[in-house]
């Protein structure tokens, strides 16, 4: 195989998803990609299933991990070393894709060599596929393609809220990996976030406006339990902080953040929350000077 894209599904207690994921990939209508099939020790049927695939011709490698590793970023490695492809799809086992997906993101960045990831919009799902209202793009998916400068795109975009806020809905160049520091790894439930600003770093972004990929929201996904337990907020804070480095914001980019991140962190319940102020306080322990920057940089 000499495929273009390596299709990485890391696992772990979707089986009730698996099948649909599996074949909303191997129905793509851009086919030339290899399948990796990784499984973290799921403790439901999820290996039936899989195994199921084993022996598709597009199915290059299966791995069945015997102990869990709890960490999916973990996965995201270990399938990223064993991909052969040019471009690396993430697709989460629990989520869905158009059939157009690499068909139009494919494109765009073997358009440019210095475009290191595009990636499209989403339509929430919940766990029985029905489309939720629920939308993380303010400004609509009018189907426009738009290039952004990759470093300007993470101090305009990327610390105000996660725009890439899903693996499923990204395509990136696999040569951009090596050079993405393994911290993202120490975050349990946002380090995805910190990984595309680090990868949106090296190069220009795609973003299509454009509902390719389908995000399912459920009970056991990783995201709702962090947002219930505060974990989520946790990963926040030391992801802005690096931020702060990666990016070299100024003073006044700092303070519009605070402002922003404490304006969200007050409305927030879950438990420890001053614990994590307390620890961030320069990411969630703002003064009213703070928010007034940051609502002064809307204007």
């Amino acid at each position: 195989m000499n495929p273009i894209v390596s299709v990485i599904i890391p696992n772990y207690n979707h089986a009730p998803f698996l099948e649909e994921r599996i074949e909303s990939v191997l129905n793509q209508s851009f086919q030339n990609f290899e399948v990796i099939l990784l499984d973290d020790c799921s403790t439901d049927n999820s290996r039936t299933i899989i195994e199921h695939y084993r022996h598709h011709p597009q199915v290059s490698n299966v791995v069945l991990n015997e102990q869990n590793t709890g960490n999916t970023f973990i996965q995201w490695e270990r399938g990223i070393n064993l991909a052969q492809g040019k471009y690396i799809w993430i697709a989460e086992s629990d989520d869905v894709a158009e059939k157009e997906f690499l068909s139009t993101l494919v494109p765009l960045l073997e358009a440019d060599e210095q475009r290191v990831v595009a990636f499209s919009h989403s339509q929430m799902i919940n766990a029985q596929g029905q489309p939720l209202q629920q939308t993380w793009h303010k400004k609509g998916s009018n189907g426009n393609v738009i290039v952004h400068d990759g470093p300007q795109f993470d101090r305009t975009v990327m610390v105000k809220h996660c725009a890439i806020y899903n693996a499923s809905m990204t395509v990136f160049r696999k040569s951009v990996f090596p050079l993405i520091p393994k911290d993202f790894q120490h975050f349990r439930y946002c380090g995805d976030w910190l990984f595309w600003g680090y990868v949106c770093q090296h190069g220009k972004v795609v973003e299509v406006c454009q509902q390719l990929s389908r995000l399912r929201r459920h009970e056991n996904e990783v995201s709702s339990r962090s947002e219930k337990n505060g974990a989520k907020w946790q990963d926040t804070g030391g992801i802005l902080t690096r931020f702060i480095d990666i990016m070299a914001l100024s003073p006044w980019e700092c303070r519009c953040m605070r402002g922003r991140w404490t304006k969200r962190f007050r409305k927030e319940r879950f438990p420890n929350k001053e614990d994590v102020k307390n620890k961030y306080p320069q990411i969630f322990d703002g003064n009213l000077l703070d928010v007034l920057c940051y609502e002064m940089s809307k204007m």
